[in-house]
């Protein structure tokens, strides 16, 4: 019955359970809305999602990033504009991803112009936002309660968010487990995690384009194309942020969030 569930879990599923679990807890103990967002846009449950699935980055690791993106704002849609409860507004947009990528994995097309064109569709979609959004502060806010329930109660969240991610193939490195636990923790500053993706549709794409042809070319360890990734991902990352909390900060672009 499990099995037929997809509840069969590898090594690599456990460890990505107990990061994003860690990465989870941590922020619903952060005060600072961005970098609350923060914890829902760094690699690293993509990373570990990676070595679960054992198989070459390709179109739908990218394209995946931006259905990140869009989950994140169709949650901020639901719960402001039409006042719906977090938590619906979050099962609402798990739905719509895991609809989005179950049908639109069959009908993408292979090759490299179609991986490096989607890359450059994240990026351009990313630097279009990053340059036209609206910036401020957000609300500070971090989780009343103690941590010996806030953390197994995240866990029984992740451990639910697998089994539906394992329906999602090459979509599923960057299915929003993270931007779910993150969308509820941030519940009272949705707009800041909106904010902060577009800087993952920028610097995204350099990793994914870097451990593809890494490993295509070298033909690497898993680990080590992930280290490389992740290498090359974060001093753009890093500066980015920098300039996003400076925005923030000074309310650039905006008169009214």
């Amino acid at each position: 019955m499990l099995e037929s569930l997809n509840f069969h879990f590898s090594f690599y599923d456990w460890l990505l359970v107990f990061m994003v679990t860690a990465l989870g807890t941590v922020s619903a103990y952060l005060k600072d809305p961005q970098l609350k967002a923060v914890t829902a846009t760094i690699p690293i449950p993509f990373g570990f999602a990676y070595l679960a699935v054992g198989k070459i980055i390709d179109t739908p690791n990218v394209i995946a990033g931006f259905y990140c993106m869009l989950f994140a704002n169709l949650v901020r849609f639901l719960t402001y504009k039409l006042k719906c409860p977090i938590v619906l507004s979050i099962v609402i947009g798990l739905a719509f991803v895991v609809f989005a990528g179950t049908f639109t994995l069959p009908l993408l097309p292979q090759g490299e112009g179609i991986f490096l064109g989607a890359c450059l569709f994240d990026f351009l979609v990313g630097f279009t936002l990053f340059q036209k959004q609206k910036y401020q502060s957000g609300v500070r806010y971090k989780t009343p309660l103690p941590v010996y329930i806030k953390a197994p109660a995240i866990a029984c969240v992740v451990g639910g968010l697998m089994v539906i991610k394992s329906f999602m193939q090459g979509f599923c490195t960057s299915f929003p487990m993270m931007n779910s636990i993150v969308s509820y923790e941030s519940r009272y500053s949705l707009g800041d995690q909106c904010r902060q993706l577009p800087v993952f549709l920028m610097v995204g794409p350099l990793m994914f384009i870097i451990m593809r042809y890494t490993e295509l070319w070298f033909g690497l360890n898993h680990w080590i194309v992930l280290i490389i990734g992740w290498a090359v991902f974060t001093p753009p990352y890093m500066l980015l942020n920098k300039e996003l909390k400076r925005r923030n900060d000074t309310n650039y672009n905006n008169k009214e969030a």
